[in-house]
């Protein structure tokens, strides 16, 4: 057992908080926390300090043997003797760990442990062979990147929202090995007196060896959060924790099970979160925000997707309340299912099948406007990123095929929107043309003009590209030839095929619009 494990043991036998602890001892709460979890060793004074309180032995609290005791009739020699053999190995350990966690020649400061509780630590080795103790906190920061840390780029730094004329701001997301860091860079405006500066908003972390100020780091149990940061013990009532059902927007740092969230406000800070992401009962991830305007919002239970813990960390869900369901239009969910395939990495094999199929489904019946409207100021961006990413799927299905057709005449598809849409039809012609003319086959009379507007958006599109075309005009005449079509099905290859061989530069109002008019 290591001197940390038996200075947390015996002060839990006492039932008492490390907070009280390091008020008895005029040290630190985070101070206490890393004796035990063996981040740092106690000095000699520290030491003698614990063994009081602690209600056992220096060689107790070290497991150094002590000798027999002495004879009455001993002399003060043999007590003075005792006193150094039991002192001095304490003494001299205590110098040497004292040593060991001083900072190398030339370093500017000493380590000086943060007035928050919201940063991570890490240990870096030293050239004579020694470690020591780095960190990264949340909020401004004195120095630019690396923020006078070791810390170096594994991967390219990538630059997530470009700063603006009315906000010179823009935030960085930076990959360091197993720490992943996103500030926000203020770019220098003379004029206004402003100079620049970084603030970190979030640091995460998905490897071990990172530790939160109450030693918690990837890999640890449950149990070790709720103990450290359980909410209804006296020396943490500084913050709220809570439970939280998985991530479903989007977000989530890793695979999870469930998180726990820990809030507290900070002087100069305001509020700021850490999100423990919980995987088969283990740290799976850390992730900590500095959560600026957002107030106390995560600092209290909503019983809808965040609820409070009992003694034992495990939700109570005694108030739960189900979200009100608003009716999701067309346009808003695909809208959803396309950002879930872009944006979340933790998707399931279903959860894609399920999602793709909501895009695809739901495109004859969207309002493309409003669709580009869901993405913010870039409308036209989120409009075009949407037909760019139907276009480039490796495979479309006979369904995929017809929805793609139909969606053509959805609202809003106009101007470059109907020309972009044109190159998405031609897509779907190209992957399977047979599939493409049975498609066109599944339709009634009220469909003839929605038909007709296929044909020649599909036409247009393929102009583009002849040898494509070439190849689906083979593929029809050989499944025509073939008698494998309905008769239905074959007077609608024979009419594709006729839109096909006979490009008319977009102009195909005098074209036949049925198979009948073909054959007349």
């Amino acid at each position: 057992m290591t001197l940390g494990q038996r200075i947390s043991l015996y002060r839990k036998k006492l039932n008492i908080s490390q907070e009280e602890l390091g008020a008895r001892l005029g040290v630190s709460r985070q101070a206490v926390s890393k004796w035990e979890t063996d981040l740092s060793a106690p000095d000699l004074n520290n030491l003698i300090g614990l063994a009081r309180e602690l209600g056992v032995s220096v060689a107790e609290l070290t497991e150094t043997p002590e000798e027999p005791a002495p004879p009455k009739n001993t002399s003060k020699k043999w007590w003075f003797l005792l006193s150094v053999c039991v002192l001095l190995p304490v003494l001299i350990a205590g110098y040497l760990l004292y040593r060991i966690n001083q900072p190398p020649a030339g370093q500017v400061s000493d380590y000086a442990e943060p007035a928050s509780d919201f940063y991570l630590q890490w240990q870096v080795p030293r050239r004579d062979g020694r470690e020591w103790y780095e960190f990264l906190t949340l909020g401004t920061q004195a120095e630019p990147f690396p923020f006078h840390t070791s810390l170096h780029l594994t991967a390219p730094e990538k630059i997530v929202t470009e700063g603006t004329d009315l906000h010179l701001a823009a935030v960085h997301h930076a990959v360091c090995g197993g720490l992943y860091v996103d500030y926000i860079h203020l770019q220098a405006d003379p004029e206004q007196g402003q100079a620049a500066g970084d603030t970190i908003c979030r640091i995460s972390t998905m490897a071990p060896g990172f530790w939160t100020p109450r030693g918690i780091s990837v890999g640890n149990e449950k149990s070790f959060v709720v103990d450290a940061y359980h909410s209804g013990r006296e020396d943490q009532a500084e913050g709220t924790l809570l439970y939280g059902l998985k991530e479903a927007d989007g977000y989530s740092l890793v695979p999870h099970d469930y998180l726990y969230i820990w809030s507290a406000f900070e002087e100069g800070r305001g509020y700021q979160t850490i999100y423990f992401f919980i995987k088969d009962g283990l740290v799976a991830g850390i992730s900590m925000e500095l959560m600026q305007d957002m107030g106390d919002f995560y600092a209290a239970a909503n019983n809808t997707s965040t609820f409070p813990v009992d003694e034992n960390g495990d939700p109570d869900f005694s108030h739960r309340q189900d979200l009100p369901q608003e009716p999701i239009d067309a346009t808003r969910q695909v809208y959803i299912a396309w950002n879930q395939l872009v944006t979340n990495e933790n998707l399931s094999a279903e959860e894609r099948y399920a999602y793709r199929r909501d895009v695809f489904t739901n495109l004859p019946d969207m309002d493309w406007q409003e669709f580009g409207a869901l993405g913010g100021i870039d409308s036209s961006g989120t409009i075009f990123a949407l037909l760019d990413w139907l276009s480039q799927q490796e495979h479309y299905s006979s369904g995929d095929i017809y929805f793609i057709q139909r969606g053509y005449a959805a609202h809003g598809i106009d101007g470059a929107y109907a020309e972009d849409y044109c190159y998405l039809l031609s897509r779907a012609l190209f992957s399977d043309p047979v599939a493409y003319a049975k498609a066109l086959a599944r339709s009634t009379a009220d469909d003839e003009a929605v038909q007709t507007l296929i044909m020649g958006g599909t036409a247009y599109g393929a102009d583009y590209y002849p040898a494509d075309c070439e190849t689906a005009v083979s593929a029809l005449d050989a499944a025509i030839s073939a008698n494998t079509l309905t008769a239905e099905e074959t007077g609608w290859a024979k009419l594709l095929r006729y839109y096909l061989a006979n490009p008319n530069d977009s102009y195909y109002a005098d074209y036949p619009k049925t198979p009948a008019e073909l054959e007349n």
